[in-house]
């Protein structure tokens, strides 16, 4: 479409200039004229009511010459004797002078306001003046005499003071006459003043209507002929592309919908009325368009450049559709960019062949959900957008049926696959509209990655509060039972979160953290969600480390045992040896129990480690008794793991031991924590079986467990080993102090032996003797060490 010169943006926008000049000009004209009009009137005014002031004033002095007369006369006549008489001529005389002096001050503000002296009345108040003057001094006077009750005095000074009122009432009555005389010719200066004020402001709005008014109608006039100009242009084009099957939209510079022709009307449903004035984006585009392919667009709109691209467009009656469009900017006869003209060809029914064939390509033939394929997808584009749009958030829930295998094999495989569609459908119907992204196009909440393992994308999702919101609803409703071939199935889920923002790295790494938190749900009792903590991945990677250095350490021996002494108390003589296991990591030297033993049992390496423990203790303690006879330890106490008392070969591996190294059963003592004699039958049964065996039982840690001490003789134990939690604070803290000796009397009513862990100080060993526990084991005895460095002690100590 060509432009005349007349409906150029240029032209156009220097006659809304002219116009705006022209009207401001005018507007500042008539505020200059009404403020000053409103200025002068206001002058006006003040000086009008000086003048009525002062004539009142003058009228004042006027009769105040009368009053002193007629007091005068009282006087004269011996009517005035009294002090309340001469009061009364002294407050006269007194008002005179206050009226006097506001006299002379208002003419004075009267000649600031009219910026001229009056000759006429300066003359006659200076006669008002030397008048006055002698009629207040004859006044005084007389009221002096008529105080001082001097009849002769009086009679005289009344006589002085007749003399001077006459000439004072001449010049009052001179002052009145020149006052009103002033006022009325400023009156009529003043009325025209405003005469000429009047034509002045007639003249100026006759100069603004000629050099203002005319012009700007002229400039409108001009405007509203090139509006019309410009109407006629945009229907003959109109008229070009109405019959045209694509639809055509032209827009301002802003992208702001300026036209369309009726093939838009037809493919989209929008009337022109519906989307004239809207941006392009804010009216057709459609929410669910990802970011990518709206980009073209807006770069489009920013550099004023053409652009092809397809976009999902917002339809009036019908879904969404997708329109391919064909973007080019709109330039006047001068080249000067002015908008752009958008063709759109639809290709609705392409897109959606291309997305059944990807859907196919991309579902659970089971479920009927998305596949791991397309979970991955999911997820590729959630952290696009989480980087594109910083504060964006989105949550990850990686899901695991628990008993799933167990249900699977007891009903078979068909009931299994059952149980899964159900699962699916009860996922689905747990989220809620706003819950998930996934939804796009069809594209389900929740996707299959295979066997009972699930995972579901949440959307706008930054806070963790608000992922377990949607995780307790997920908990509840999965877990109510399920109905497969009329019989009633439950299975409870293990759910692993994690909260994504734009430092997502890669679906694989959100989807691993995921599967470690559901596995630390796991750990934790099943049927509950664990939200992801990085340090759950260190963990799992540190104990995946541990694992495979252990099990090459139980392959190469890296792992040794040491003995740490028990000894009677008092005397600190050595009664028995503790046997403890160590590992020689060969880079990070000697490693405690306490960061391997946990990962063993996990794995299931505990049972090897504590038959190593068991065989190499008793290998070593067989060998003492026969090479140290009576200097060798008395008594050996093993440690015994939760996996190792769960284990049912336990008392044959014991009995097989000490029959193997030809020991009696009384000589080894094993050692079990509350927590674990406390434990269900399986393992009350286990512990009976081994008293039966004739081996000695300890119960490790009291104190720290769930026993109590009025349980404690429901316990198939021989000794009570007391915390060292306990020992360490016994000398400050009496609560201790009490439960200690408590414990060593209950256990010595039942004829079980007592030992303190943990000593540490003399005065620890000495408070123990003297709560009369019966051994004691600690670092004040001696630390753990090697079978040799234990044999050489052994050797020194019998020496000496």
């Amino acid at each position: 479409m060509e432009l005349s010169t007349s409906t150029t943006p240029q032209s156009v926008d220097r006659a809304h200039r002219r116009i705006r000049h022209a009207l401001l000009f005018t507007f500042v004209t008539l505020v200059a004229l009404a403020g000053f009009q409103a200025w002068y009137n206001g002058r006006l005014e003040r000086v009008r009511a000086l003048d009525a002031d002062l004539v009142g004033l003058a009228s004042t002095q006027r009769i105040f010459c009368q009053q002193v007369g007629r007091l005068a006369a009282l006087a004269e006549g011996g009517e005035l004797r009294s002090n309340a008489d001469a009061e009364l001529i002294s407050e006269a005389i007194e008002r005179s002078r206050s009226d006097a002096l506001l006299v002379e001050t208002l003419l004075a503000a009267q000649r600031g306001l009219s910026g001229r002296d009056e000759a006429p009345v300066a003359a006659a108040l200076s006669r008002w003046q030397d008048a006055r003057e002698r009629l207040w001094y004859r006044a005084d006077t007389m009221s002096l005499h008529v105080g001082s009750h001097d009849a002769f005095a009086v009679t005289h000074s009344a006589s002085a003071l007749q003399a001077e009122v006459e000439p004072a009432l001449a010049a009052a009555d001179l002052l009145y006459q020149r006052l009103q005389e002033a006022s009325q010719s400023r009156a009529t200066h003043q009325a025209r003043m405003l005469q000429w004020g009047v034509g002045l402001t007639l003249l100026v709005l006759a100069a603004v209507v000629m050099l203002v008014a005319v012009p700007t109608a002229r400039a409108l006039r001009m405007q509203v002929q090139r509006l019309s100009t410009q109407t006629r242009e945009l229907q003959r084009l109109a008229q070009i592309v109405a019959r045209t099957d694509n639809g055509v939209v032209v827009t301002g510079l802003d992208g702001r919908i300026e036209w369309v022709n009726d093939g838009f009307v037809r493919l989209t449903g929008w009337s022109a009325d519906d989307v004239r004035g809207r941006p392009v984006d804010v009216a057709l585009h459609s929410e669910h368009n990802d970011p990518a392919d709206v980009a073209p667009y807006h770069e489009a709109l920013r550099t004023g450049r053409a652009a092809r691209f397809e976009v999902l467009t917002r339809r009036k009656h019908a879904s969404d559709g997708w329109f391919e469009v064909d973007l080019q900017p709109m330039l006047d006869e001068e080249g000067r960019h002015r908008g752009y003209v958008f063709l759109a060809t639809d290709v609705t029914g392409r897109h959606e062949l291309s997305e059944r064939l990807r859907l196919a390509a991309s579902t659970d033939a089971l479920t009927g959900l998305p596949n791991r394929a397309a979970a991955i997808q999911r997820l590729h584009r959630a952290i696009g957008h989480a980087r594109r749009h910083p504060g964006y958030g989105f949550a990850v829930l990686f899901m695991d049926f628990d008993r799933f295998k167990q249900i699977n094999d007891t009903l078979g495989h068909h009931e299994g696959d059952e149980l899964l569609k159900q699962m699916a459908q009860r996922i689905e119907l747990a989220l809620r509209p706003g819950d998930a992204v996934a939804r796009v196009n069809g594209e389900h909440t929740a996707a299959r990655l295979g066997g009972d393992e699930f995972v579901v994308v949440l959307d706008g999702v930054s806070r963790v509060e608000d992922a377990r919101a949607i995780t307790d609803r997920l908990l509840r409703d999965l877990a109510e039972p399920y109905v497969i071939d009329g019989r009633s199935v439950q299975s409870t889920v293990s759910i692993g979160v994690v909260v994504a923002r734009d430092d997502a790295r890669s679906p694989d790494e959100l989807l691993r953290d995921a599967d470690t938190a559901m596995y630390e749900a796991k750990r934790a009792g099943r049927d509950c969600c664990m939200v992801f903590d990085p340090a759950m991945h260190e963990r799992v990677v540190r104990q995946l480390e541990i694992e495979n250095d252990l099990r090459r350490a139980l392959r190469a021996g890296e792992l040794f045992v040491v003995y740490q002494p028990i000894v009677a108390l008092p005397g600190g003589r050595a009664t028995g040896v503790e046997a403890l296991v160590r590992w020689r990591h060969p880079s990070r030297g000697v490693v405690t129990p306490g960061e391997f033993i946990a990962v063993a049992e996990e794995v299931g390496l505990i049972d090897q480690i504590g038959e190593f423990v068991l065989r190499e203790s008793c290998a070593r303690f067989a060998d003492w008794r026969a090479r140290l006879g009576p200097r060798a330890p008395g008594q050996l106490n093993v440690n015994l793991s939760r996996a190792q008392l769960r284990s049912p070969g336990l008392v044959e591996q014991v009995r097989a031991t000490l029959a193997e190294h030809e020991l009696a059963p009384r000589l080894l003592q094993l050692e079990v924590t509350e927590t674990l004699a406390a434990q269900d039958e399986a393992v009350q049964a286990t512990l009976r079986a081994l008293k039966q065996l004739g081996v000695r039982l300890a119960l490790d840690d009291f104190g720290t467990g769930y026993s109590s001490l009025a349980c404690l003789h429901l316990l198939p134990v021989d000794t009570v080993k007391i915390d060292r939690s306990f020992i360490a604070h016994a000398e400050s803290v009496e609560y201790h102090r009490v439960l200690i000796e408590a414990t060593i009397r209950v256990a010595q009513s039942l004829d079980m032996v007592t030992v303190a862990e943990g000593i540490e100080t003399a005065g620890q060993a000495a408070l123990m003797t003297r709560l009369r526990c019966d051994h004691g084991q600690g670092w004040l005895y001696g630390r753990p060490v090697e079978a040799a460095e234990l044999e050489r002690r052994i050797t020194e100590a019998a020496a000496a």
